[in-house]
Protein backbone atom coordinates (compact mmCIF):
# COMPACT_ATOMS: atom_id res chain seq x y z
CA UNK A 1 0.00 0.00 0.00
CA UNK A 2 3.03 2.31 -0.07
CA UNK A 3 2.48 3.02 -3.76
CA UNK A 4 -1.12 4.19 -3.35
CA UNK A 5 -0.27 7.93 -2.95
CA UNK A 6 2.07 7.74 -5.92
CA UNK A 7 -0.63 6.06 -8.01
CA UNK A 8 -3.13 8.76 -6.99
CA UNK A 9 -0.76 11.52 -8.05
CA UNK A 10 -0.11 9.84 -11.39
CA UNK A 11 -3.88 9.60 -11.91
CA UNK A 12 -4.31 13.30 -11.03
CA UNK A 13 -1.51 14.16 -13.47
CA UNK A 14 -3.06 12.05 -16.25
CA UNK A 15 -6.45 13.59 -15.47
CA UNK A 16 -4.99 17.09 -15.95
CA UNK A 17 -3.52 16.00 -19.28
CA UNK A 18 -6.87 14.57 -20.35
CA UNK A 19 -8.78 17.71 -19.37
CA UNK A 20 -6.22 19.81 -21.26
CA UNK A 21 -6.67 17.76 -24.43
CA UNK A 22 -10.47 17.87 -24.14
CA UNK A 23 -10.38 21.65 -23.57
CA UNK A 24 -8.17 22.17 -26.63
CA UNK A 25 -10.45 19.90 -28.63
CA UNK A 26 -13.52 21.93 -27.58
CA UNK A 27 -11.85 25.27 -28.34
CA UNK A 28 -10.04 24.43 -31.59
CA UNK A 29 -11.94 21.40 -32.89
CA UNK A 30 -10.28 18.70 -34.93
CA UNK A 31 -7.47 21.04 -35.97
CA UNK A 32 -5.74 20.13 -32.69
CA UNK A 33 -4.80 16.80 -34.30
CA UNK A 34 -2.88 18.49 -37.13
CA UNK A 35 0.78 19.47 -36.87
CA UNK A 36 0.05 23.14 -36.19
CA UNK A 37 -2.89 25.44 -35.62
CA UNK A 38 -3.42 28.39 -37.97
CA UNK A 39 -5.19 31.44 -36.59
CA UNK A 40 -6.29 33.93 -39.25
CA UNK A 41 -6.48 37.42 -37.82
CA UNK A 42 -7.30 40.10 -40.38
CA UNK A 43 -4.71 39.49 -43.10
CA UNK A 44 -2.15 37.76 -40.87
CA UNK A 45 -1.76 34.07 -40.08
CA UNK A 46 -0.45 33.01 -36.71
CA UNK A 47 0.90 29.47 -36.73
CA UNK A 48 1.14 27.77 -33.35
CA UNK A 49 2.52 24.30 -32.78
CA UNK A 50 0.02 22.07 -31.05
CA UNK A 51 2.57 21.11 -28.39
CA UNK A 52 2.90 24.72 -27.23
CA UNK A 53 -0.85 25.09 -27.00
CA UNK A 54 -1.35 21.83 -25.12
CA UNK A 55 1.46 22.64 -22.69
CA UNK A 56 -0.03 26.07 -21.99
CA UNK A 57 -3.47 24.63 -21.33
CA UNK A 58 -1.93 21.88 -19.18
CA UNK A 59 -0.05 24.39 -17.00
CA UNK A 60 -3.12 26.55 -16.45
CA UNK A 61 -5.46 23.68 -15.68
CA UNK A 62 -3.06 21.66 -13.53
CA UNK A 63 -2.07 24.70 -11.43
CA UNK A 64 -5.66 25.34 -10.40
CA UNK A 65 -6.47 21.64 -9.97
CA UNK A 66 -3.45 21.02 -7.73
CA UNK A 67 -4.03 24.24 -5.78
CA UNK A 68 -7.61 23.39 -4.88
CA UNK A 69 -6.78 19.70 -4.34
CA UNK A 70 -4.00 20.51 -1.88
CA UNK A 71 -6.01 23.22 -0.13
CA UNK A 72 -7.65 20.58 2.07
CA UNK A 73 -4.23 19.27 3.16
CA UNK A 74 -2.98 22.79 4.05
CA UNK A 75 -0.15 22.31 1.55
CA UNK A 76 1.77 20.01 3.91
CA UNK A 77 2.80 17.50 1.25
CA UNK A 78 6.21 18.38 -0.17
CA UNK A 79 6.02 17.04 -3.75
CA UNK A 80 2.58 18.49 -4.43
CA UNK A 81 3.56 21.84 -2.93
CA UNK A 82 6.70 21.95 -5.07
CA UNK A 83 4.63 21.10 -8.13
CA UNK A 84 2.24 23.99 -7.33
CA UNK A 85 5.17 26.42 -7.00
CA UNK A 86 6.73 25.23 -10.27
CA UNK A 87 3.45 25.49 -12.18
CA UNK A 88 2.73 28.89 -10.64
CA UNK A 89 6.06 30.35 -11.69
CA UNK A 90 5.69 28.96 -15.21
CA UNK A 91 2.16 30.37 -15.39
CA UNK A 92 3.41 33.82 -14.38
CA UNK A 93 6.09 33.64 -17.09
CA UNK A 94 3.53 32.58 -19.72
CA UNK A 95 1.25 35.45 -18.75
CA UNK A 96 4.18 37.88 -19.00
CA UNK A 97 4.95 36.62 -22.50
CA UNK A 98 1.28 36.96 -23.45
CA UNK A 99 1.22 40.61 -22.36
CA UNK A 100 4.30 41.30 -24.49
CA UNK A 101 2.66 39.72 -27.55
CA UNK A 102 -0.72 41.48 -27.26
CA UNK A 103 0.22 44.60 -29.28
CA UNK A 104 0.92 42.41 -32.31
CA UNK A 105 -2.77 41.50 -32.47
CA UNK A 106 -3.71 45.09 -33.26
CA UNK A 107 -4.41 45.58 -36.98
CA UNK A 108 -2.87 49.04 -36.71
CA UNK A 109 0.43 47.86 -35.26
CA UNK A 110 2.70 49.29 -37.93
CA UNK A 111 6.02 47.43 -37.83
CA UNK A 112 6.83 46.81 -41.48
CA UNK A 113 5.01 49.78 -42.96
CA UNK A 114 1.84 47.91 -43.93
CA UNK A 115 -1.53 49.56 -43.68
CA UNK A 116 -5.09 48.32 -43.56
CA UNK A 117 -6.42 47.88 -47.06
CA UNK A 118 -8.79 48.99 -48.56
CA UNK A 119 -8.51 52.44 -47.00
CA UNK A 120 -11.44 53.27 -44.80
CA UNK A 121 -12.94 56.63 -44.07
CA UNK A 122 -11.26 58.53 -41.27
CA UNK A 123 -14.21 58.16 -38.87
CA UNK A 124 -14.56 54.41 -39.38
CA UNK A 125 -10.82 53.98 -38.91
CA UNK A 126 -10.89 55.87 -35.62
CA UNK A 127 -13.88 53.85 -34.38
CA UNK A 128 -12.16 50.60 -35.31
CA UNK A 129 -8.95 51.76 -33.64
CA UNK A 130 -10.82 52.66 -30.45
CA UNK A 131 -12.62 49.32 -30.46
CA UNK A 132 -9.38 47.36 -30.90
CA UNK A 133 -7.67 49.47 -28.26
CA UNK A 134 -10.48 48.77 -25.79
CA UNK A 135 -10.35 45.02 -26.49
CA UNK A 136 -6.57 44.91 -26.10
CA UNK A 137 -6.80 46.91 -22.88
CA UNK A 138 -9.40 44.54 -21.43
CA UNK A 139 -7.37 41.46 -22.37
CA UNK A 140 -4.13 42.89 -20.99
CA UNK A 141 -5.84 43.85 -17.72
CA UNK A 142 -7.35 40.37 -17.55
CA UNK A 143 -3.90 38.80 -17.91
CA UNK A 144 -2.59 41.16 -15.22
CA UNK A 145 -5.43 40.10 -12.90
CA UNK A 146 -4.54 36.45 -13.60
CA UNK A 147 -0.93 37.15 -12.64
CA UNK A 148 -1.98 38.87 -9.41
CA UNK A 149 -4.30 35.96 -8.59
CA UNK A 150 -1.55 33.39 -9.19
CA UNK A 151 0.94 35.35 -7.07
CA UNK A 152 -1.59 35.69 -4.23
CA UNK A 153 -2.34 31.96 -4.44
CA UNK A 154 1.38 31.18 -4.26
CA UNK A 155 1.72 33.49 -1.26
CA UNK A 156 -1.18 31.73 0.47
CA UNK A 157 0.52 28.37 -0.21
CA UNK A 158 3.73 29.66 1.36
CA UNK A 159 1.86 31.11 4.35
CA UNK A 160 -0.16 27.96 5.04
CA UNK A 161 2.91 25.78 4.63
CA UNK A 162 4.87 27.90 7.08
CA UNK A 163 1.95 27.96 9.52
CA UNK A 164 1.67 24.15 9.41
CA UNK A 165 5.40 23.69 10.18
CA UNK A 166 4.99 25.17 13.68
Amino acid sequence: MKNKPLLQEILWFLGCIGVSIITCLCVFGKTIFTESIDINLHDTYFVIKKQHLLISFFIIISFFVYYFKELKYSFCRKIQRSFIFLLGFILILLASLAVQLLPFFSPYHNINGWTVSPPMSEQAELDQFKQNFIILTIVSKGVLILQVAVVSMLLSVAYKWGKSKK
